[in-house]
């Protein structure tokens, strides 16, 4: 994958850049007249672009199973003049407030309103569309916090960094604060969500031990803990299921010594008291 690098070799930087979109942090940029209006395109995503989201969409359910996450839904909206509703396609989303319904195939904010969060995985061939058009959308919609993930490190946006995001109002587009994990690893807050969403680095499970990608992580503080991903949650079953399995053997094993120890007592009782009759 061309995602993948060797642990031994020195990250390359990305020296040719594309002309940057208008810089998110000013309302001057362009407000992107939606004519006709806008058809997001869904795209084939790959590792890690996969990984990040699919990691996302399952943390973040996790963490709020009563709120409408979702990944890569259509979210329909209208916009002044128009008859027929524009769409956006967010790569995860959440609305807090708008109950789960897992046959949705669209989010229709017009009648939900907007999402809450938005999570962006950006690629080269998106990332001048996600930091411009989408996110200027979504700062009209409403929508309170915009995150980033630079999944290939290679500089898409602002400059040595694969994980920003801004907190967003009508008028303003704040970044989002930095925090620094137990673990030692610099996050981004999310104080919608109550979560540090930070970078870490991980070997694929199909790769070789010495090969490693980018991924994202969601540590939930009130927990003390990252949101585990499918595999950890698959290990960690696994390994509680081993740990009941010892401690049942080792009751089961208990409780056989102590019925052969009841056995053993019965036996040399009846073995005095025939000593006792016999004399």
């Amino acid at each position: 994958s061309p995602h993948l690098r060797h642990r031994a070799d020195a990250m390359p930087r990305h020296t040719v850049r594309r002309k940057p979109p208008a810089d998110p942090f000013s309302l001057d940029a362009p407000s992107y007249p939606l004519d006709p209006p806008l058809v997001d395109v869904r795209i084939p995503v790959r590792e890690p672009h996969a990984a990040a989201t699919a990691y996302s969409r399952a943390a973040l359910r996790h963490r709020f199973p009563n709120a409408q996450v979702g990944d890569d839904l259509h979210m329909l909206f209208s916009e002044p003049g128009r008859q027929r509703q524009s769409r956006l396609s967010p790569d995860v989303f959440v609305a807090l407030d708008v109950p789960r319904r897992g046959t949705r195939s669209d989010y229709d904010a017009d009648l939900l309103g907007a999402p809450d969060f938005v999570l962006e995985v950006v690629s080269r061939s998106t990332w001048t569309h996600d930091l411009g058009r989408k996110l200027d959308c979504y700062q009209r919609l409403g929508v309170r916090e915009c995150l980033f993930f630079d999944a290939t490190r290679a500089d898409l946006g602002r400059t040595g960094e694969e994980l920003w995001g801004f907190a967003l109002t009508p008028t303003r587009r704040q970044p989002l604060a930095e925090a620094v994990l137990p673990n030692g690893e610099r996050g981004v807050v999310s104080a919608v969500l109550g979560l540090v969403a930070y970078v870490a680095e991980r070997t694929p499970p199909s790769a070789p031990r010495d090969t490693w990608e980018l991924t994202m992580r969601w540590h939930d503080p009130a927990m003390g803990a990252d949101i585990p991903d499918y595999d950890e949650a698959r290990t960690e079953t696994e390994a509680e299921r081993a740990r009941a399995d010892t401690e049942r053997n080792r009751a089961d094993a208990a409780e056989r010594e102590t019925q052969s120890a009841q056995r053993r007592i019965a036996e040399l009782e009846a073995q005095l008291r025939r000593l006792r009759n016999e004399a």
